[in-house]
């Protein structure tokens, strides 16, 4: 990335990583990590961290869940946050698909789930007026 962008001809990306920093003798617990970089060569390391469309719909969602309680959630409450947030995404987003995957990165290693769905309802748009080709 940084040769790239010393061209003037940058990656336009965003990068999340994930890991577990192993433990030492100085840190004898294995500590999460999650950081970004972007197309610039900015960096920081969050609790929780966005990109793209997320970054303005789903980080809000993620910080008011997580943040202040990352060392207590459960695999499981973190998983229905997830899911929250995507269906917020898909609900939002013209342009995204109902279908995303799910990776768990711990001590163990890394697990990738098989792409899923949340289930969806359009029934409330009905009642909505001025989009479409509804009539008045």
């Amino acid at each position: 990335m940084y040769g790239r962008r010393s061209k003037i001809d940058p990656l336009w990306n965003s990068f999340v990583l994930g890991g577990v920093t192993p433990a030492s003798p100085s840190n004898p617990t294995p500590t999460p990590f999650l950081g970004y970089v972007d197309l610039l060569g900015v960096t920081y390391q969050s609790s929780t961290i966005a990109t793209g469309f997320g970054l303005h719909l789903a980080q809000p969602l993620l910080r008011k869940a997580v943040e202040g309680r990352e060392h207590e959630l459960s695999e499981a409450e973190a998983r229905e946050i997830l899911e929250g947030c995507m269906k917020v995404l898909f609900y939002r987003d013209a342009r995204s698909l109902n279908r995303f995957q799910i990776a768990t990165i711990d001590a163990k290693g890394v697990k990738i789930d098989e792409p899923k769905s949340v289930p969806t309802s359009w029934g409330f748009a009905e009642g909505l007026r001025g989009y479409g080709p509804q009539t008045q």
